[in-house]
């Protein structure tokens, strides 16, 4: 199957398909379902959004070779392997023992293996990593009496044929090669009249293109694997094992026989499976696609246009997206990155930046208020936000990386600007802490705190400002006695 990959993500197989434009699209990129209610339009062009399935991002049949027959040995595939194995030789003991008896468990065995099959290309079609389980063989779909109804009628129609020439001689070989098409419709319709509809089988091996011719050849060689098999045991071996132990050699023969099924099968859904989409499977809960995120998809839209140097309409897309999501977090964050690279109006650079550390500050993200404040500062030179509790945390953020100076220069002069706000005391506690503890001026320090002793006296903080004032004035008695 042919895959066309992102136009932004070339390590990645595109999704999402433009009819209009033929943008090409990843998940990641465009993150819509393909269930969603809405009408899912191109960001570049306005255009309807085609999904294009998740069989488009599966990797080339061929690349999966080894994964193909290392499934029948999956949890489920071995079990089904031994109890076959098993039921082969009690129907053998059977047989010797009891005579046409032992055709009731032998028709077991061979319905269950061809039962088998069946539910591993339908399974298989729908994207399951895993055989099906034993009690999963039973849905009450007689679909080994079509198998057998199947096989029946394209050997009705090979005889037919037989009796033409030359031209019955190519009509066989085209039979040859539409019995798998039709094997995969009765597993994933379980209808007979579906699996013999030439239409249908026609429609099906033409979907699948290429891949399907790929898949008779890969299909040809693996039939042969129970006679070679067979063939690597030694003729001395398999003598002993006829006389003496012949219900042993027969369950060899039919596990080898049900290993190669379920190995074709496995590639068979697969093949179906990559072109899921074209022929209406749905795939099972572990590929579906996660339910739609409006948010998800309106950021992608942005980035797309961020992509595409479009930023006026990028800016306009988030703009649009903080009115929807006052309070996101991401929202506000991506706005703000644009904000600042963009050259946008330093006024609207402010206003935002206000907001979004306001909003940091009430998620309690305070480690990513510089980035935040400096980035804003690159716009607008000498930014201070309004807010003094947001000063007061970036001050705080500041000393805890000890760069002192830009903390004092948030909160050195709240005094002047803000003396009346009641978040006054507990600034110019942080200040003198950082005068004391970073810059190490303690006069400053006891100025700062004799200043809030008296200008704020009956402030609840007021006694761990005189326990602190207390502690540096003990420590520099302490320096001076030790000097």
């Amino acid at each position: 199957m042919a895959k066309d990959y992102c136009g932004y993500h070339v390590d990645k197989a595109a999704a999402w398909h433009c009819v209009s434009c033929g943008t090409l699209l990843c998940q990641d990129c465009f993150p819509a379902s393909p269930d969603s209610a809405r009408q899912l339009y191109c960001t570049l062009c306005s255009g309807n959004m085609h999904y294009l399935g998740v069989g488009h991002s599966l990797p080339p049949f061929w690349s999966q070779m080894p994964r193909f027959f290392a499934y029948p040995f999956r949890t489920n595939g071995w079990i089904f392997l031994a109890l076959l194995a098993f039921l082969t030789i009690a129907s053998g003991k059977l047989l010797r023992a009891h005579g046409v008896v032992a055709g009731v468990p032998i028709f077991i065995v061979v319905a269950l293996g061809i039962r088998q099959g069946l539910r591993v290309i339908e399974f298989c079609s729908r994207g399951r990593s895993r055989p099906p389980s034993i009690r999963e063989l039973f849905d009450g779909n007689p679909t080994v009496l079509k198998m057998l109804g199947l096989v029946l009628a394209y050997g009705a129609m090979v005889r037919v044929l037989g009796h033409v020439g030359w031209p019955g001689i190519a009509g066989m070989i085209c039979l040859s090669g539409l019995l798998p098409a039709s094997i995969m419709l009765l597993a994933i319709h379980g209808s007979l009249r579906d699996a013999l509809d030439p239409i249908q089988v026609v429609q099906l091996a033409a979907r699948t293109g290429w891949s399907y011719l790929g898949l008779i050849l890969v299909l040809i060689v693996t039939a042969q694997g129970p006679q070679q098999v067979v063939a690597l045991i030694p003729a001395a071996t398999l003598g002993r094992l006829a006389e003496s132990n012949p219900e042993v050699l027969m369950a060899m023969l039919v596990a080898s026989t049900a290993y190669f099924n379920m190995v074709m099968g496995a590639m068979m859904g697969y093949l179906l499976f990559q072109h899921h989409q074209g022929l209406d499977i749905r795939p099972d809960d572990e590929h579906r696609v996660a339910p739609a995120d409006n948010r998800a998809l309106e950021m992608a839209r942005a980035a797309i246009l961020v992509r595409e140097s479009r930023y006026q309409d990028a800016l306009r897309q988030m703009a649009g997206m903080v009115a929807d999501y006052p309070n996101d977090i991401a929202v506000l964050e991506y706005y703000h990155k644009l904000l600042c690279v963009s050259d946008a109006d330093p006024d609207r650079v402010q206003l935002h930046t206000e907001r979004y550390l306001g909003a940091l500050l009430d998620a309690q993200r305070k480690s990513r208020m510089i980035g935040a404040l400096e980035a804003a500062c690159r716009v607008v030179p000498h930014y201070k936000p309004k807010s003094i509790p947001v000063r007061r945390a970036l001050a705080e953020e500041y000393f805890l990386q000890r760069q002192f100076k830009p903390a004092v220069a948030l909160i050195g002069m709240l005094h002047k600007e803000a003396p009346n706000s009641d978040d006054l005391p507990a600034a110019y506690y942080l200040l003198a802490r950082i005068y004391s503890e970073g810059l190490r001026d303690d006069g400053k320090a006891i100025m700062i705190l004799d200043f809030l002793l008296k200008h704020c006296p009956g402030h609840a903080m007021a006694g761990e400002i005189e326990n602190y004032r207390k502690v540096i004035l003990a420590l520099g008695q302490t320096s001076q006695v030790a000097g």
